[in-house]
């Protein structure tokens, strides 16, 4: 990557600039951690609320820049989508003073493993993330330090994606008297089977859900009719069962759930499906304000 000139930076920052809404977009902008310091160090973002940096190339040395500048102290939103952060810089993040406001923090795509997860559920300068996505190395030990958390109790939204979360991890979620406040929860690209849906069926603080996304795990027909047995799950609007393999076993309890009366959006691509089942689902009395059901890909989407 070819160093940015003090002249690009500053072009940089014009063309990212949203001052109006307090906020710095640099999302797929080449940016690295040398490029980060100069950025945060600009008078032109002092004050920014929220900055967006998917798809770059910032680590630690960044982050730790971005932490020790006075014009980040009001940040609410840290979007960090697909970078380089590991451990290291999720330590000098939980201990942070100029997070103390953060409401939003996505690190998801990033190299935070389990003492990333322990830094995160230990810190008292983030206790206000409403908002928190994690990952790609938890593993189920991460995932049962972020649930027994006495800190990270306001959380409306936990995404765990792509995390190699089992079974173990799914319970740890379930049985965590932490997570009470959840509304909604994303485990896409895990491998928790019916085991661990059934115990998050039968929890009571996952009973706020309103959105629950399982894609590409491989939680079979006894998950999915755990999921159409489960009372907790009244408040669902969104469910997500892409390639979880339910079969039509599955997705009938669905279809004939008495639990299930709030549902607008469900996903069951890829779960051979019959057409006798999917049939279950027009003008279903026990879904009625389901509007959207999908059995196949979109076209054009693999």
């Amino acid at each position: 990557m070819t160093a940015k000139t003090e002249k690009d930076i500053d072009g940089l920052v014009e063309q990212s600039l949203n001052a109006e809404n307090s906020e710095l977009d640099l999302r797929e902008k080449e940016i690295d951690d040398e490029d980060l310091k100069k950025i945060v160090q600009s008078d032109k973002v002092k004050g920014i609320t929220a900055v967006f940096l998917e798809f770059n190339e910032v680590g630690d040395d960044g982050i730790k820049a971005l932490l020790d500048s006075e014009n980040m102290k009001h940040l609410t939103v840290l979007n960090l989508f697909k970078n380089q952060v590991t451990d290291e810089g999720v330590k000098a993040m939980a201990s942070s003073k100029c997070l103390l406001n953060l409401s939003e923090l996505i690190m998801s795509d990033n190299k935070v493993g389990p003492a990333g997860a322990r830094a995160l559920a230990e810190s008292n300068t983030l206790s206000n993330l409403v908002s928190l996505w994690v990952g790609d190395g938890l593993g189920d030990e991460g995932v049962e330090i972020l649930a027994a958390s006495k800190t990270l109790t306001k959380l409306n939204l936990l995404s765990l994606y792509r995390n190699n979360i089992s079974n173990e991890g799914a319970i740890a979620i379930a049985n965590s008297s932490n997570l009470s406040t959840l509304t909604e929860l994303n485990l896409n690209w895990n491998y928790i089977e019916a085991e661990g849906v059934e115990a998050m069926a039968k929890s009571d603080t996952l009973k706020n859900l309103t959105q629950l996304t399982l894609t590409y795990n491989p939680i079979g027909p006894r998950g999915g009719i755990a999921i159409a047995n489960s009372p907790n799950f009244k408040n669902m609007t969104l469910l997500d069962l892409y390639e979880a393999e339910i079969g039509n076993d599955g997705a009938r309890a669905i279809a004939e759930s008495k639990n299930l009366g709030n549902l607008e959006t469900l996903i069951l691509i890829r779960n051979d499906i019959s057409k006798e089942v999917e049939d279950l689902f027009t003008n279903s009395k026990n879904l009625p304000k389901l509007s959207r059901v999908m059995f196949r890909p979109e076209p054009g989407e693999t």
